[in-house]
């Protein structure tokens, strides 16, 4: 096929808010956990396709790994009432389904507890393995060290290649990093990852012709970087609550933008920013909804 697929865990979004700071020792109360998001569908993959196929039509396709437990089927449920192609999904029987505690305080700090679930040394199924040789694209966000591995392995030279980084030394080795911030087309990362981006590509010898680096600071907008040209798209700020998934959603955005033959910055900038306002519009009506049931 030609298409875009999205590696990397998956992960069903557990959402409080506290009524003050955690200390160990003692008990928190917990003022709020909204109903649409205990669970919710998440992780890099998920996002990344419920933003992409918005404006691309070709086919989208997660490529992850859940239980074959409650959880491992209400995900799946998740993802096809999403209308987001299960396809790529695989439920194993000796794994947990991943999930991720999102623990605000009344500040609005976050702190992410996330329970991968799967064995350290899951793989590549035979399914999954064609889906992935099909597709013209290839975005690999944060996932098993096997599975980075054989992605890498199994890419050919004309298949476009996007990173979505995240600094994680448990999942992806420095040598890992290196290799891909050296074959990547384009990079997706946060201000506060840059430096570990800088680090991975100092070591990456030879790198892909034209790389795009496109680097997101949060509510302000995003840098968009290719040989040596640099461009800052703003965004509209939005304030909600829980903010969980933008910086995928916005790197799908860009991705569908890419894949439909834009480059203009400026252009993949607005696409990507269209994309997190349309996850976190969502999240502002539900917050307003959860508001008024509870007063």
């Amino acid at each position: 096929m030609s298409g875009l697929v999205i590696t990397g865990y998956a992960s069903l979004d557990h959402v409080v808010t506290l009524s003050g700071d955690v200390v160990f020792g003692r008990t928190t109360t917990i003022s709020d956990r909204p109903s649409e998001a205990w669970p919710r569908l998440g992780g890099g993959p998920a996002y990344v396709a419920a933003a992409a196929r918005q404006t691309y039509h070709g086919p989208v396709v997660p490529v992850s790994w859940v239980g074959a437990d409650i959880l491992g089927e209400t995900y799946i449920r998740q993802l096809k009432e999403s209308c987001i192609s299960v396809s790529g999904m695989t439920m194993l029987a000796e794994a947990r389904t991943p999930i991720s505690m999102l623990v605000y305080n009344p500040a609005g700090d976050c702190a992410c507890l996330y329970d991968p679930g799967i064995p350290p040394d899951a793989n590549l199924s035979e399914a999954q393995k064609y889906i992935i040789e099909a597709a013209s694209n290839v975005c690999l966000t944060i996932g098993p060290k096997n599975v980075t591995a054989a992605v890498l392995d199994m890419l050919r030279e004309d298949q476009f290649l996007s990173w979505i980084v995240k600094n994680d030394p448990d999942a992806l080795s420095s040598e890992q990093a290196s290799e891909i911030a050296a074959r990547a087309d384009i990079i997706f990362c946060n201000a506060r990852e840059r430096e570990f981006l800088d680090k991975a590509r100092g070591g990456a010898g030879v790198r892909r012709k034209d790389q795009w680096i496109v680097e997101t600071h949060g509510q302000r907008g995003a840098l968009f970087d290719c040989a040596g040209k640099q461009c800052f798209v703003p965004a509209e700020a939005l304030s909600v609550r829980d903010p969980t998934g933008a910086g995928d959603s916005f790197a799908g955005g860009v991705l569908a933008a890419f894949i439909n033959g834009e480059r203009d910055p400026e252009t993949l900038g607005q696409s990507g920013h269209q994309a997190a306002r349309v996850l976190l519009n969502k999240r502002k009506s539900e917050e307003e909804t959860e508001k008024g049931l509870t007063l």
